[in-house]
């Protein structure tokens, strides 16, 4: 990586080297939170709560200070004076760019509400389990209501032109707004409701179901071979048990992926691994050397999302995959498949039926669990929304969506983790994921015609190294939607998804 390409001076040239040496510091800092993190939800012991938070909100504060003292601002307003018309094909100029935009972000933030956020944050995830557990959301009530006060601080900081979302969306998905997500939806919803009124008929008719008693250890033999098949690196990597599974890139040649199991279901952790195993992939794949630069990093949470959802539905639920995986599968449970053939079992695992779950939604609602999420977190923190009244607004809207009522709190506001880590914003990353999966690999199947005949016979190194290409190396060289114009030759758009939903329930049902 040519990265002091187009320097003018040898003064301009270790100013660069002083300000890489600053982002690495702060890169190993960050690095370390993730550990962290990590731990937190995996294997620390609930006594350790208020310790990992002091630890968590310490190291916070002092990433915090680096970022904004002011001898970075100085190298990094000479340095952008020096590189700004370079554009995106040096190295360099990518880099100075997005290290202007994490400082520019840093030092509109007291370090006080950056520490009191990142305490919080702990010490209401742990409120969250239990009350999931109990499914009694007041037990988090009051850790929200915390978490939703400095989010909504952390947003007037940061500053917006029009909604006050905008400024927690730009965190996850550098550059979008509320508006362009609402217009998404827009579109989006009556024809994720069109294929719905019909896919959920079709696929009705396929009554069986994938219940019996699968060993977690067989489980975790199909889990592992699955993830190392399609290219995660155990030797880089791990996988644990969680209750909401994710996956972290602690740095270069350590990427961690999570599940949860189910003893009479065993695709609900096969799906869970291949969606994090696709987060794994993107983030082994970074560029090693250069950790600590923006050019080592991903793009946003939208393309990270694009990546675990093209190989959990995309790949993960089609014919060609399980043509190869089935058989294996029948192996590693004996006698507990054999009555099932591959045509069906490919409708089951793809049956359009509502649930209350997110994470277990088929491809065609999953999107109405988003919209939903979204609608309530611009209530939330644009302030025409309660925190007690979430529970209310939250069954209200699900009925609205899916005429289901919601039985509880657990299967209903206080299902996902990411309002125990004040994670506003994320929501419609998953959204934008699914959408810019359908182009991506509409690309690719363009650029390699036999691909999926390819999976017949687990072959998925082809469909790994184009994506190292095209998405992986690129760092943060393009913006999601740029990234999305220079693989897929055109601006993001709903069309491409819903087609592919289209005809993949017309093959699988019929018209």
């Amino acid at each position: 990586m040519e990265l002091k390409k187009g320097l003018k001076s040898m003064e301009t040239s270790r100013d660069y080297e002083e300000l890489r040496e600053r982002f690495a510091r702060i890169a190993f800092l960050k690095s370390t939170l993730r550990l962290l993190s990590w731990d937190q939800e995996t294997f620390m012991p609930p006594g350790g709560q208020e310790h990992r938070a002091g630890q968590i909100s310490t190291l916070s504060a002092l990433i915090h200070s680096m970022l904004v003292e002011q001898r970075t601002g100085e190298l990094l307003d000479h340095m952008w004076d020096q590189v700004r018309d370079l554009g995106s094909s040096s190295d360099i100029h990518v880099n100075v760019r997005e290290w202007r935009r994490i400082h520019g972000q840093a030092v509109k933030l007291p370090e006080e509400l950056v520490e009191e956020l990142s305490y919080a944050k702990v010490v209401a995830h742990g409120a969250w389990v239990e009350a999931r557990a109990a499914s009694d959301f007041s037990i988090f009530e009051p850790h929200l209501e915390k978490l939703v006060a400095l989010s909504r601080k952390k947003a007037i900081y940061l500053g917006f032109e029009e909604n006050m979302y905008d400024a927690l969306l730009d965190l996850y998905e550098p550059g979008e707004k509320t508006a362009n997500i609402e217009a998404i939806f827009a579109k989006l919803v009556p024809g994720l409701k069109d294929i719905l009124s019909k896919a959920r008929v079709q696929s009705s008719a396929t009554r069986r179901e994938i219940q019996g008693n699968f060993p977690l250890e067989s489980q975790r033999v199909i889990a592992r071979l699955m993830a190392a098949r399609i290219g995660y690196n155990f030797t880089a990597g791990r996988l644990d048990t969680v209750v909401h599974p994710f996956s972290t890139r602690i740095g270069p040649g350590d990427t961690r992926i999570t599940t949860r199991w189910n003893e009479k279901d065993f695709t609900e952790a096969v799906f869970g691994v291949l969606h994090e195993a696709g987060h794994g992939l993107y983030s082994q794949n970074l560029a090693a050397d250069a950790f600590g630069t923006p050019l080592g990093e991903s793009v946003s949470l939208g393309i990270h999302e694009s990546q675990s959802r093209l190989w959990e539905n995309i790949v993960g639920r089609s014919l060609e995959f399980w043509e190869y995986f089935l058989p294996i599968a029948r192996g590693i449970f004996p006698g507990m498949l054999d009555d099932v053939d591959t045509n069906d079992f490919v409708r089951i695992i793809n049956r359009v039926k509502p649930s209350f779950i997110r994470v277990e939604a088929d491809e065609v609602t999953y999107n109405l669990h988003v919209f939903l999420r979204f609608q309530l977190e611009k209530e939330i923190i644009n302030g025409h929304l309660q925190v007690g009244d979430i529970p209310a607004r939250w069954n209200e809207l699900f009925e609205d969506i899916f005429d289901m009522k919601v039985p509880d709190d657990s299967q209903g506001c206080l299902q996902d983790v990411h309002w125990s880590g004040a994670a506003f914003g994320y929501f419609p990353t998953y959204t934008l994921g699914n959408i810019y999966s359908a182009m991506i690999f509409d690309a690719a199947v363009q650029d390699m015609p036999g691909l999926q005949e390819g999976f017949r016979r687990g072959e998925f190194a082809p469909l790994v190294e184009w994506l190292k290409e095209k998405i992986y190396s690129q760092g943060q060289r393009y913006r999601s939607r740029q990234l999305i114009e220079h693989v897929a030759g055109r601006a993001p758009e709903c069309r491409t998804f819903l087609d592919y939903l289209g005809s993949k329930y017309e093959r699988l049902y019929g018209k």
